[in-house]
């Protein structure tokens, strides 16, 4: 496994966004017209998405990739405006895209990464130099960041809810770069050194402030690290015998998911779970090739990613996921095709990504629902009654937040014009998605907090449970009057409190899977004090 360099770096951190505008030619199921289409939803008897397009930036059509969804449905990228210019968008769910600029014919600004209310980080250039920013995404001037360790670049790749952001930054030095924090409290960006290398890079936050990344040592390559956040320097997660690793995803409890070499004779990286609890990072092995790689983990530790099948070949490669349950990594197959990856999980454990069809290279977006069911292919599953289903065809289901809302990427045929869409799934809704419980005495129970659980369909659906997930489900209590089932368009709840046995910031997921559209999640979160 090759230490990146700088421009790699630079790739690595735009690794969410669709790439090259690809078109694909989907072939659609159940697409003999709409009553084949009803009948179809009716054998399916889950959950339809409706398709939300993005819209333009200035009316511009030549060019628009995203960074980053939240799970609001907002969505981030880089879109050409009215200038021919590529700068950062914020998609608010509804509303046109807002322009986050900078200012001025000729700047460029691209949105990496977006945080749940909506703040946007990224990197810009204009006539004063490079430069990160922070943006609000209302059309407020964007903060700017500038380089604070001695250089003239600085890349965030990302973003934490209280506006925190890490990335790299150039230290002065040609070829010299180090892993930051910016805090946005008016302090200063904090160099996170390396292990006595030149080179280190943050590659994600979390709600504490906590840093995963890569740096190097001074004769050996690059390790995975943790920042803590509490005034130490990164601490070295190690490997899995060989001599590299990289930190890629840290969840709310500080465990870390990336990949490491084997050593030994073979070429052999696998993804591992640094857990924070004590114990070596864990190989969570392949698929039965000799590598495998995450692009997901969640605050549960499961981590979904992609795994050679076999010891050779390159287009044996599937999805996978480690349901973090006590057993292997679990192949979720193809969609007839020869090839899988996943491209994202969301807190429920599902799982979007492409795949190859039999007899084709062509790829169809999947969603894997963590409920018993095979992948699905996304065009089979968009609401017959939608008006754009008949023209747009999906390639790609690119990310997914905790509504199961998933950003895919497709082609309208009446203009040919490729481009993301925002898939909405009906049925089932929770509402809120979110709740904060705040400071909590150890020891003694919150009052209660209210979900409405709402069946968006005229008929009865089925509850099959109602849980608490995570590292913290038992710092948190529910009941509901939901019962094994919920009437048409009729509403249930479920009451949840909080009742902290430890001080300190407690996280868990309430997951409510039903209505034939798999698991649905709310989040929720307090202080033990």
């Amino acid at each position: 496994m090759d230490k990146f360099t700088a421009g790699d770096l630079k790739r690595h951190c735009a690794r969410r966004k669709f790439g090259a505008l690809r078109y694909w030619a989907v072939t659609r199921q159940c697409a003999l017209g709409l009553s084949l289409a009803v009948a179809c939803q009716s054998v399916f008897a889950q959950a339809m998405y409706r398709i939300r397009p993005l819209g333009l930036l200035d009316g511009c059509t030549s060019y628009i990739v995203t960074g980053d969804f939240n799970n609001a449905d907002q969505v981030t990228g880089q879109a050409c405006n009215a200038l021919g210019d590529l700068h950062a968008f914020l998609w608010k769910n509804g509303t046109p895209m807002v322009d986050l600029g900078p200012p001025g014919a000729g700047s460029t600004s691209e949105g990496v990464a977006l945080s749940a209310s909506g703040l946007v980080t990224g990197d810009a250039q204009d006539s004063t130099g490079e430069f990160a920013f922070l943006s609000r995404g209302d059309g407020s001037p964007m903060t700017r960041i500038h380089d604070g360790l001695g250089g003239s670049a600085v890349y965030p790749h990302a973003l934490n809810d209280l506006g925190q952001i890490t990335g790299y930054a150039d230290t002065g030095v040609s070829g010299y770069f180090h892993a930051f924090v910016w805090k946005n409290n008016g302090s200063a960006m904090r160099d996170l050194g390396t292990f006595g290398g030149h080179r280190s890079a943050g590659v994600d936050i979390n709600a504490s402030g906590q840093v995963t990344g890569w740096a190097d040592f001074a004769n050996t390559p690059a390790h995975a690290f943790l920042w803590k956040n509490d005034g130490t320097p990164i601490s070295d997660l190690g490997t899995l015998g060989g001599t590299q690793s990289n930190g890629d995803f840290i969840n709310a409890s500080g465990q870390v998911a990336g990949s490491s070499d084997l050593g030994g004779a073979q070429a052999r990286v696998h993804a591992f779970l640094w857990k924070n609890d004590g114990t070596p990072m864990r190989d969570l092995g392949t698929l039965g090739g000799p590598y495998s790689h995450p692009t997901a983990l969640n605050d549960s530790g499961q981590v979904a990613g992609t795994s050679y099948t076999h010891t050779s070949g390159v287009s044996n490669e599937h999805a996978f996921i480690w349901l973090n349950d006590g057993t292997p990594m679990k192949d979720l197959g193809t969609l007839g095709g020869t090839k899988s990856a996943a491209d994202d999980m969301n807190a429920s454990g599902q799982v979007t990504g492409y795949s190859t069809v039999p007899g084709k290279t062509l790829t169809h977006p999947f969603l894997w629902r963590n409920d018993g069911t095979k992948m699905q292919d996304l065009n089979s599953l968009i609401d017959p009654l939608d008006p754009l289903k008949p023209y747009v065809t999906f390639s790609e289901g690119a990310l997914i937040n905790d509504r199961s809302d998933i950003l895919a990427y497709g082609t309208d045929s009446r203009t040919q014009r490729s481009g993301p869409y925002v898939l909405q799934g009906t049925v089932l809704t929770l509402n809120p998605r979110s709740l904060a419980f705040g400071n909590q005495p150890v020891n003694t129970t919150s009052a209660s907090k209210s979900v409405t659980v709402t069946n968006t369909s005229a008929k009865v659906v089925a509850i099959t449970s109602i849980a608490l997930k995570g590292a913290g489900s038992g710092e948190f209590a529910s009941t509901n009057n939901c019962g094994s089932s919920l009437g048409g368009h009729a509403t249930c709840t479920i009451q949840v409190k909080f009742k902290p046995t430890t001080k300190g910031a407690k996280s868990a997921v309430l997951n409510v899977n039903g209505g034939g559209g798999g698991l649905r999640s709310v989040s929720l979160t307090g202080t033990g004090t």
